[in-house]
Parts: C-alpha cells; sequence; structure tokens
C-alpha cells in the first residue's frame, strides 16, 4: 500500500469529489475509526464539503444507535466481543435509517435513536430523503459490525489508520480497554483491506491517504493508485 502525502484541505476535497460523484440515489459511505482519533470531525468536514459542491448529506454516528446500557453491558463493561459487534444496534440502524433509503425504499428515515450519554430514546420524528442524499456513517468496527457490506447499502469506507500510541493518548482513561479492540478489529477483521481508501491520521494536520480500490464513479484522484 502507498500512501500518499496530502494536506488536511486535500484530504477533505478528494474524498469530497468521490462522494460527490457517486451515482446510487442514497449511497452509504463509511468513516471506520474512533471519535476521539478524529473519525467524526473528518466526516463532518467531508460532509460540509459534498453539500458545498450541491449534494445533499445525511450525517449519522453509529453511537447514535446504540444499544441500551443494559445489553450493551450485559457481558460485563469491558467485554470486547459486546464492543466489537454487539454495542450497535445494527438492525434497527438497518431497518429505519439504511433500508428505507436503498433502491424501492420509503425515504422516511430516522438519523437518531438514543441518547449514548443519557441512554435515553431520542424520538426523534421520520424525515423525508432530499433526492441524492448521500449518507455519511462514522464509528468504529464497522466490519465487525457488519455495517460495511453491500446488505448495508455501502458503496465505500474511509478507514482511519492510527497507531496503537495514538489511540492509548487519544482515548479517555476509561476506555483504555478499547485499545486491546481496536488491535483485534485490525488484525481479525482487516479493515484496510476491504476499505475504499485508508488513510494514515496519527498526524491529522499532515495525514496521507492510499486509494485501495477503485472508487464508483469517475472522480478526478491525483493521488487515487491505479
Amino acid at each position: 500500500m502507498r500512501f500518499v502525502p496530502v494536506t488536511p484541505d486535500r484530504l477533505i476535497e478528494e474524498l469530497a469529489g468521490w462522494i460527490h460523484g457517486l451515482e446510487a440515489e442514497h449511497p452509504v459511505v463509511g468513516f471506520d475509526g474512533a471519535a476521539e482519533v478524529g473519525a467524526a470531525t473528518l466526516a463532518d468536514a467531508v460532509s460540509a464539503r459534498v453539500r458545498a459542491l450541491g449534494r445533499p448529506v445525511i450525517r449519522v454516528s453509529t453511537s447514535w444507535w446504540w444499544r441500551p446500557a443494559s445489553l450493551r453491558l450485559e457481558l460485563g463493561r469491558t467485554d470486547l466481543d459486546m464492543l466489537l459487534s454487539g454495542w450497535v444496534d445494527t438492525a434497527a440502524l438497518r431497518r429505519e435509517l439504511l433500508d428505507p433509503l436503498r433502491p424501492g425504499g420509503s425515504g422516511w428515515y430516522l438519523r437518531r435513536l438514543r441518547d449514548p450519554r443519557s441512554d435515553r430514546s431520542l424520538r426523534e420524528e421520520r424525515v423525508r430523503a432530499a433526492p441524492g442524499s448521500v449518507v455519511l456513517l462514522d464509528g468504529p468496527f464497522l466490519r465487525a459490525s457488519g455495517l460495511d457490506t453491500d446488505a448495508a447499502g455501502l458503496v465505500g469506507t474511509v478507514y482511519l489508520q492510527v497507531s496503537t500510541n495514538t489511540l492509548t493518548r487519544s482515548l479517555p482513561g476509561d476506555r483504555h480497554w478499547w485499545v486491546e479492540a481496536f488491535e483485534r478489529y485490525r488484525d481479525e477483521d482487516q479493515p484496510a483491506g476491504s476499505a475504499t481508501a485508508v488513510v494514515a491520521f496519527d498526524h491529522p494536520a499532515a495525514p496521507a491517504i492510499a486509494w485501495r480500490r477503485e472508487p464508483e464513479g469517475e472522480p478526478d484522484h491525483p493521488t487515487h493508485l491505479r
């Protein structure tokens, strides 16, 4: 894998250009990484640029679709298997958000289900997706949760690759046990191998990108490896 250094602005431009050019009616793109290392911030910045290019965006985080704490933590507060594949209510996320946006779906979706801090249902109203909306979904362990598959509607994934030291520095003390989960996820699920793009993000001010497979559409990618 050959990484090409880019500026933060260039990274946003490349990702936004690719996403803006996706041909599906409501394509879903995942940003696979922890919010603490910048996955959500990058997804927000790319969302803003995609909107500026003229395409509507639906921004979603998997933390808004966590199961109730009574279910997430039923095997203990530091159970790695549950964290990797059991914290996100994947069935609800598909039913209430992803499936309605698939071809033949109703187009009416929920963006958020539960507040991860209060553990309370948000009871939001469904809204109608604007024509051509793209869904940008951020969260860790997307592949382990089954959210990077065609069944989930994902057309591509941006994987944020960071070192163990970066994770340890970035995660709050009560989440240091997540570091082992990220290492397991990297080794067992190999998210870099299935991603459309891998972003080396140990230093967000000096990122690098490797395009792992041909993106859908024909955007202009100077750093794209052909």
